[in-house]
């Protein structure tokens, strides 16, 4: 669970942070940079698997020929570092690449990455990103007792999910030699031994990309922790194909896999279906699902049954049925953990059912008055939307609004960023946010200017005095 982000030098990230509960809604109008709060948190995530410069190129989906990208700019001067951080709770329990188990002796982690380009190597066509510094500390639980404030219940939540047996030095820690050399030291567990030192310089992957072992298991923990964000991008060709039986039985990101997940959460429980069946109901009329097996061609296809009592399969259903469908069964799998950011979850859907869409999405959630377990998955949610409809069902304390300031900016001059601002009455207020102005959310509330359909209706006062003309 990812507690908090800092940011700055990515993209147009200057002097970012941003505290973050199990669910949280960030809106704001159109070109702010919400898409680049999504970037970081994907960049970390995909520096857990991938090289530097890989993940830099997948950001958006390899968009990008230059890694460079990932830089600040205004387009006459690039910044040469950039520094991410995260504050995140890691599980526990947890297996490495080789199918050993281990446990780590911290659950509530800060997880720091600083990155440079060299300008002489890039002018020799060399690609010169380089890692400057990697930083993993523990957070004791007295620490997070004034760091994690979102509600929830100190007995039942915070001290289940947080846990620490660590004292002294650092997980991971950045040492700059007499020599000039900077080197990455790895430290055990168990605070005893000398470091595993690895030069900084050149290196291509960060240290917790490269650990994959038992050995390091609060490493490992913090890697499999990034490893679990996921980002949806659902694809309606992707929801309607059929599946192999052989195939994944996990939802993907662009929300493959539906029928394979479906097909083995009903081997483990036969009231799926009518559960699903009912959420769906709140968007289209709907009485049943299944999974037809077609044991011939070895295909699963999901059916919806209508209120006729005919099964259409997933092919002929809407965009938007797809995307809640997907959602509902994503909330039905227990192997479903981490963060999910999910942008503009309100397309294809009509905005009286938008309240559906937007509770399916808490529920999705982990639940922070109640003990983390099978029942109750540590799950998160961070959403992006432009609807001033999904942000008028918001609850305060969900409801992040971003929006341009001006900063004095790495070369001195004026620049653009990002501000996340918190409603007054939200715990992230009490954190130390901004506050969202009144005129801000005004704005962003009312209808387009020059919009030439208008309704005109009466209040129960004038309703009730026309009655009484009338009579």
């Amino acid at each position: 669970m990812l507690t908090k982000l800092e940011a700055h030098g990515f993209k147009n990230l200057l002097d970012f942070s941003i505290s973050l509960g199990p669910f949280n809604c960030i809106a704001g109008l159109n070109g702010v940079g919400k898409s680049n709060i999504f970037d970081a948190i994907k960049f970390l995530s995909l520096l857990s698997d991938k090289s530097i410069v890989e993940a830099a190129l997948a950001v958006r989906d390899s968009e990008s020929t230059d890694p460079l990208d990932i830089f600040w700019t205004n387009g006459d001067f690039r910044i040469g570092r950039l520094r991410l951080a995260v504050e995140m709770l890691v599980p526990q329990n947890i297996i490495d690449d080789f199918g050993r188990q281990a446990n780590s002796t911290s659950s509530f982690l800060r997880y720091e990455v600083e990155l440079t380009w060299d300008k002489e190597n890039k002018s020799k066509g060399i690609l010169g990103i380089n890692l400057a510094k990697e930083q993993l500390t523990h957070i004791n639980k007295g620490e997070a007792a004034s760091i994690l404030n979102f509600p929830l219940s100190a007995s039942k939540f915070r001290n289940k999910a947080v846990i620490n047996r660590r004292k002294g030095a650092d997980y991971i820690s950045t040492e700059k030699m007499h020599d000039g050399i900077t080197e990455i030291n790895l430290h055990q567990d168990g605070n005893g031994g000398q470091p595993q030192k690895i030069p900084a310089k050149n290196i291509p992957k960060t240290v917790i990309a490269n650990t994959n072992s038992a050995v390091w298991p609060t490493i490992l923990a913090a890697r499999r922790e990034m490893q679990s964000w996921r980002f949806l991008s659902l694809e309606p060709s992707a929801m309607r194909r059929s599946n192999k039986m052989h195939e994944e039985t996990s939802v993907g990101s662009g929300g493959g896999q539906l029928a394979s997940t479906l097909h083995k959460l009903h081997d483990k429980d036969h009231n799926v279906f009518s559960r699903i069946a009912s959420r769906l109901s709140e968007i289209i009329p709907t009485s049943d699902l299944r999974v037809d097996v077609d044991q011939v061609r070895q295909l699963l296809t999901l059916e919806v049954k209508e209120r006729s009592g005919a099964f259409l399969p997933a092919r002929a259903l809407s965009d938007g049925t797809l995307r809640f469908l997907a959602l509902c069964i994503m909330a039905e799998d227990p192997d479903f953990k981490g963060l999910l950011c999910f942008e503009e979850p309100e397309n294809g859907i009509h905005p009286a059912k938008m309240g559906a869409m937007l509770n399916l999405l808490k529920e999705l959630a982990v639940d922070a008055h109640s003990e983390p377990g099978e029942d109750n998955p540590m799950r998160q949610v961070l959403i992006a939307t432009h609807s001033p409809v999904l942000v008028t069902l918001e609850d305060s304390d969900d409801l992040i609004y971003a929006e341009i300031v001006k900063v004095k900016g790495p070369d001195g001059k004026p620049a653009s960023t990002i501000r996340c601002k918190s409603l007054p009455t939200s715990w992230r207020s009490k954190s130390g946010n901004d506050n969202i102005s009144k005129g801000s959310i005004i704005s962003y509330l009312c209808l387009p200017p020059g919009g030439q359909i208008t309704l005109e209706l009466e209040t129960a006062q004038t309703a009730k005095e026309l009655q009484t003309d009338e009579s």
